[in-house]
């Protein structure tokens, strides 16, 4: 038998595939390392800290026929408030790090060494910081509505809400990262101030022309929608 006669040796795709997602885990994770001792990612914690306790001790207290329908209204009020207070620090905080000059990014350095692409780079970046912003929204409202439900709410509510939550948690996390990039490329010298604009002014020319659409007002209304579901389905 001769090597011609050999069996071809067929590439292991399920092998290729486990180490490209190790390898794409581990970029994620350096970048998210990388960024995690910032004073505004602190500031966020804090405040989500914060929302969670203050929504958690309402919720505890709530009493009486209306307990149920003050129950889901505080997760709602909770989700809300964390959303903006904590998306625009992370937005404004990952519009910073976009614009740092490259020759001093360690991380960027470090990641090259490693074999990664300039491309590779950026798309962890703003998966990093979606994913960020994803946990600082949908963590503290996953347990709001675990102590929704030790205080007597029905479960089939938390079982429509709690995906739509963490789906909704995702696609915000998406967006902040996608403006922040797409501001830190057009304006570099004044990435924050064009992601502010990009925002706020949509929403301002809204209360003008209604019919313009907004990041605030079409997340708003999907929360709305997610929460009424949960509540017709109860």
């Amino acid at each position: 038998m001769t090597p011609s006669d050999a069996l071809p040796i067929r590439p292991n795709r399920g092998g290729e595939l486990r180490l490209r997602f190790a390898r794409e885990r581990a970029l994620l994770s350096l970048f998210d390392l990388g960024r995690r001792k910032g004073f505004g990612l602190r500031l966020a914690w804090v405040y989500a800290f914060g929302v969670f306790v203050s929504y958690a001790i309402a919720i505890s207290l709530a009493h009486g026929e209306r307990r149920h329908a003050a129950i889901r209204g505080f997760v709602h009020a909770a989700l809300i408030s964390i959303s903006w207070v904590v998306g625009s620090l992370a937005a404004l905080g990952t519009a910073r790090v976009l614009v740092q000059a490259p020759d001093r990014d360690g991380l960027r350095a470090l990641a090259l060494t490693r074999g990664f692409s300039d491309r590779d780079l950026l798309r962890a970046r703003m998966l990093a910081a979606a994913l960020r912003v994803a946990r600082l929204i949908g963590v503290p409202a996953l347990l709001l509505i675990l102590v929704a439900l030790a205080r007597g709410e029905a479960l089939a509510w938390a079982l429509v809400v709690a995906p739509g939550v963490a789906a909704y948690a995702l696609l915000f996390g998406l967006c902040v990262a996608l403006l922040a990039q797409f501001s830190a490329a057009l304006a570099p010298r004044h990435a924050r101030a064009l992601l502010a604009a990009l925002v706020l002014g949509p929403m301002l020319l809204s209360k003008a022309y209604p019919a313009l659409p907004n990041l605030p007002a079409a997340c708003a209304e999907l929360l709305d929608r997610l929460f009424a579901t949960g509540s017709a389905l109860a």
